[in-house]
């Protein structure tokens, strides 16, 4: 005889050796979502076999008490029919009863404390160890969700599609969709997925596959997607697209479909989000409204008839566009008597420039303001390392913007260091590439080597760009080199037109000599052929003024080719009488000192005692300018008074346009507490922001001429860099 405890002890263990090789084995999300069935089916049977070994073990109990007997009366009431039962029977029948029951709660009790998942009570209260199977089920569904991304083409591809033709083919209903997916799913449901979000799928016939895109950016090769012997299912497009990171492409196989937009209606559309045309007031989805504003046939015929049209100026009677009349008229009075002529009407673009000032402007107006034309150059040997680093520059044009960083110094450049740039570099390559008498204007060297490097087309551009973009004009060439530069062509010229360092001289003493025999390898050298005597002094100087010429119009050109970075050549060729003034030397007054000190805008103190120690250093100030004014240094390298507005502006010239000139203001503020910020110090300079055109001086220490004219010296000889922000 079995002990009961002993028998729910097999019981578990025949159960949980069971358990341990059917399900626990397997206790898997999945297992319980796909095999309800056959675990429904487990529960059943081993709860049948705990019942058929309870009823077994209940009659091997009773049979064991019969046979030990309970003595003759017992015999004897087992003899006597049911019917006739005595009370004493009664109440052993239900003993057994309970007894049963008993037994049967301590094997269920066992077997729920083995396993607790699968045994215990159903209306059991408090919190539950492990999820029920329904649970788990739902949560690994939950759990298999993701998102992928679908990209339906219109014709069989081997390269993705670029950002302008997946807006193409969004148009057209095709394109890119989200569509949310489950690890489990079948190939027929997927189908079905996809002709939801692309209903144009619906109708292909010829078959389709799907493509992913390979490695990097931009038009990329597709990779085909092999099905699996079921079809495409949740789990392989999973795999191949990283959990919903890469985009899936559909690639019709044999059919093309249509890429005609679609009406804003569409159903296609339904669930995109819309705005309305604020034109035409129909709603359109987001991504077609940003190509909708652009061609709404409301907005156009709109905008058709409010096109500015064009008036008269009342000064020169030339007919211009009311937005650029203003400009125009602003002007027009400033001119001379020769540039109000009245020109015919035309749509060329002589008739538009009338002037200098227009020249600029439509040189101001070509500026393509998409990219910048950066560049940082040390001080040290500017010229050559500007010219360098302009020909290098590959990312942008000098028809862009130029910024300009100078190496070593922090200034951001917002006007103040272009315009220093360009005028130290015109500066440097009239030097460089240019020779000639200072009054008598220059003619380019005869270089061969800076003809191979492309200085002179440098040149041409930096003098392009500094007419644009505010800064100084090359007005230091000769007559017939600007004739050139409008024509192309050499223009017949004397020996008063042309100023040669080297035949100049020559030139001058053939014609005072008598006899010639002493230069003629000097006269054959030139090209002439003639007779070399007196008779032929005339066609020997000719012939020099030409040779002169004509070995130079190679660098001409190159300088021409510069210039036509901003579509320059035709406005000259057009205008060649008011571009004239902007190249060839003596049309530009320099900067004086009344040029300087009309501009200046003091901020003068509150108190009498201030305004009058103010007003004395600028008096000094003047008085400096004046004294640099009259001693005409010969060296570059000496004050002067052009530098010192460079110093103040950063610019070394006169404002070429009239607007300019009149807006130009130096702020002129003066600092009484230097030695409250800074005790004990016994010197201080005058602090300059060219960027805003202000410069402070320091009261306490210009209490004379000599002290100012010493302070400003070392400030002009030291201070020249942007280091201030």
């Amino acid at each position: 005889m079995f002990n009961n405890n002993l028998l729910s002890f097999f019981l578990s263990l025949c159960i949980y050796l069971f358990m341990n090789e059917g399900i626990i084995g397997n206790c898997k999300s999945t297992f319980f979502c796909n095999r309800q069935n056959g675990y429904s089916e487990i529960l059943s049977a081993v709860q049948t076999l705990v019942s058929a070994l309870q009823q077994n073990l209940q009659q091997s109990q009773a049979a064991n008490r019969v046979n030990q007997g309970p003595g003759p009366v017992v015999q004897q009431q087992m003899a006597t029919p049911q019917h006739s039962q005595t009370p004493h029977q009664s109440d052993q029948g239900q003993s057994q009863s309970l007894l049963a029951q008993q037994r049967t709660t301590s094997v269920q009790q066992e077997m729920s404390r083995s396993f607790p998942a699968l045994f215990r009570r159903q209306n059991a209260t408090g919190k539950r160890r492990f999820p029920s199977a329904s649970k788990i089920c739902k949560m690994s569904k939950l759990m298999k969700a993701f998102s992928c991304n679908f990209c339906l083409l219109n014709t069989n591809l081997k390269y993705t599609p670029s950002p302008s033709e997946e807006l193409q083919l969004f148009q057209a209903g095709l394109g890119k969709r989200s569509i949310s997916l489950s690890e489990n799913l079948s190939h027929s449901e997927l189908q079905n997925l996809l002709h939801e979000a692309f209903p144009k799928l619906e109708a292909l016939t010829g078959g389709w596959l799907l493509h992913k895109s390979s490695g990097g950016n931009g038009k990329r090769q597709m990779i085909l997607i092999a099905p699996d012997s079921e079809g495409y299912t949740g789990a392989q497009i999973k795999m191949v697209s990283l959990s919903g990171k890469a985009t899936l492409y559909i690639v019709p196989l044999q059919d093309e479909l249509n890429t005609t937009p679609l009406p804003p209606e569409a159903k296609e559309f339904e669930s995109m989000p819309k705005a309305a045309c604020k034109s035409c007031q129909k709603l359109f989805p987001l991504q077609v409204l940003a190509l909708h504003v652009h061609s709404c046939p409301v907005m156009l015929s709109s905008s058709d008839e409010e096109e500015p049209g064009e008036g008269e100026c009342p000064i020169c009677h030339e007919t211009f566009p009311f937005v650029d009349l203003n400009i125009h008229a602003s002007s027009c009075g400033e001119r001379s008597d020769n540039s109000l002529e009245t020109n015919t009407a035309s749509d060329t673009l002589s008739d538009k420039i009338s002037c200098e000032e227009d020249v600029l402007r439509w040189l101001a107006a070509q500026i393509d303001h998409t990219k910048e034309f950066s560049l940082c150059v040390a001080r040290e040997q500017l010229v050559e390392r500007g010219m360098m680093l302009w020909k290098r520059q590959k990312r942008s044009s000098p028809i862009n913007p130029l910024k300009v960083t100078f190496l070593g110094e922090s200034g951001i450049d917002t006007g103040a260091l272009r315009v220093e740039f360009l005028t130290e570099l015109i500066s440097g390559i009239g030097d460089r590439l240019f020779e000639g008498q200072e009054g008598k204007g220059r003619i380019p060297k005869y270089s061969l080597n800076d003809l191979d490097n492309g200085l002179f087309r440098v040149a041409g551009e930096v003098f392009a760009a500094s007419l644009a973009q505010g800064g100084p004009a090359p007005c230091f060439l000769q007559e017939w080199c600007y004739q050139f530069l409008a024509t192309g062509e050499l223009i017949p010229i004397s020996k008063d037109d042309i100023f040669d360092l080297e035949l100049s001289p020559l030139i001058e003493a053939i014609d005072e000599a008598n006899d010639m025999t002493s230069f003629t390898d000097q006269i054959v050298n030139c090209g002439y052929t003639g007779p070399i005597n007196e008779e032929h002094k005339a066609s020997i100087i000719r012939a020099i003024v030409l040779h002169a010429t004509t070995k130079r119009t190679a660098m001409l050109s190159q300088l021409r080719q510069g210039l036509d970075v901003y579509d320059f050549l035709k406005v000259i060729k057009g205008n060649p009488e008011h571009c004239r003034g902007l190249f060839v030397a003596g049309n530009i007054e320099k900067v004086d000192s009344h040029y300087i000190v009309s501009r200046l805008a003091p901020e003068f103190s509150s108190s009498t005692v201030n305004q009058l120690t103010e007003k004395k250093i600028l008096n000094y100030f003047q008085d400096f300018l004046l004294e640099l004014e009259d001693a005409e240094p010969e060296d570059h390298d000496e004050p002067s008074v052009p530098g010192v507005m460079q110093w103040l502006s950063g610019q070394a010239h006169r404002h070429l346009l009239l607007s300019d000139r009149e807006a130009f203001k130096i702020v002129v503020r003066f600092n009484h507490n230097c030695f409250d910020n800074m005790p004990g110090h016994t010197i201080c300079f005058p602090v300059v922001s060219a960027c805003t055109q202000t410069v402070t001086f320091p009261t306490a220490h210009l209490n004379s001429f000599e002290e100012f004219k010493e302070s400003i010296l070392i400030s002009l000889k030291c201070g020249a860099g942007f280091h201030r922000i």
